[in-house]
């Protein structure tokens, strides 16, 4: 790697880096050079698209090559765990998108290759920790702004697995780690973790909307194994309280948001990631605007302003400044151990929903 180049990052998966990862990592700072994906073909598309010089047939091929310091790992969640320890055994930092892997067995082998790698990079795709209003209420509560935390509401809602037209993928997949739960509950109990503390319990409900999908493939009908909505209620170690809904079956759904009530005040990010404080006149009062600590990225090189676009940006120009530091425990990241605790939430809940009852983590 030269001073000049930047740090190299190699892709493995085509869908999220096409649509998000590629141009916010360039953006931030990063230098994205290559890509891999189970389909050659899709590979070149987008190596084409976003301009990257290298095309590899196999994940295996990436990982071994020199041209590669950061591999970003964006398969289906049941290929993590054997990608992100061979990558790590090859001498490459590593980016692993969520869930970190299919189950706490998984996740405990790729924790064991990030000890055994102390001088590598090993983080949890969670780029949320690095958006700028989020960033901003965890710290507000740190400083006591709520006073002692009682609740808290964690939301995405969307309608999107609604249409029956959706095709039968990996997503209605659970032995590939399909489901709502996983792919976006998995940031949510993150933040969850990171902006309250730590959870000592949990219960939820799982739902699946429509039962069968059309495999574009096949053409068959195939049975949806993985969930399309999950509710969650959390315990947290301090005496607060929590819930966590996510789901693609709300009819005109309107996102993401964040709830926290306190003893002393509220804080709420809204839908358009505009964050709000009650405070003062408390309980009675009403919400006010709070301003910005940090000033907006720049639009330019972006696809969008949405929070996961914002917080890869964010992420690659962290990675940008620390990595060539020689810095690879950075504080604000979600490392394999993160990712290990959130992947007990997981298998906690959906154990939880299979027996109505409470787990204890």
């Amino acid at each position: 790697m030269s001073a000049q180049q930047g740090l190299r990052v190699g892709f493995v998966g085509a869908g999220w880096p096409d649509r998000v990862q590629i141009a916010a990592f360039r953006s931030g700072g990063l230098t994205p050079q290559a890509i891999a994906s189970a389909r050659r073909e899709r590979a070149e598309r987008v190596a084409a698209t976003h301009n990257l010089p290298l095309v590899f047939d196999t994940w295996q091929a990436l990982i071994e090559s020199d041209a590669v310091d950061i591999v970003s790992i964006c398969t289906p969640p049941h290929l993590h765990a054997e990608i992100a320890i061979a990558a790590l055994a090859a001498g490459k930092h590593v980016i692993c998108e969520k869930p970190t892997a299919l189950n706490v067995q998984e996740a405990e082998r790729m924790l064991a290759a990030a000890q055994a790698a102390p001088d590598r990079l090993a983080i949890i795709d969670h780029q949320l920790r690095f958006h700028p209003q989020r960033r901003q209420m965890r710290q507000l509560i740190r400083e006591g702004y709520v006073g002692s935390v009682l609740q808290a509401r964690f939301d995405r809602l969307g309608g999107e697995r609604l249409d029956p037209a959706q095709p039968w993928s990996w997503w209605s997949d659970a032995e590939r780690g399909g489901g709502m739960l996983g792919a976006l509950g998995s940031h949510l109990i993150d933040l969850a973790r990171w902006m309250i503390g730590r959870i000592e319990s949990v219960t939820a409900q799982l739902q699946i909307g429509h039962l069968f999908r059309t495999d574009p493939e096949s053409a068959t009908q195939q049975q949806v194994t993985a969930d399309d909505h999950a509710d969650l209620l959390l315990r947290f170690a301090n005496g607060a309280i929590g819930h966590i809904t996510v789901s693609g079956l709300t009819p005109g759904g309107y996102g993401m948001s964040i709830l926290v009530v306190g003893t002393d005040g509220a804080l709420m990010l809204d839908n358009q990631d505009q964050l709000f404080g009650m405070k003062g006149a408390y309980p009675g009062g009403s919400w006010e605007p709070i301003r910005a600590r940090q000033a907006p990225p720049p639009v330019e090189g972006l696809p969008n302003q949405g929070p996961f676009t914002i917080g890869a940006y964010y992420l690659a120009q962290t990675l940008a400044l620390s990595l060539p530091m020689g810095e690879t425990m950075l504080n604000d990241a979600a490392s394999f151990y993160d990712g290990l605790v959130v992947q007990r939430v997981l298998d906690a809940a959906r154990r939880a929903h299979a027996s109505k009852s409470w787990e204890t983590l």
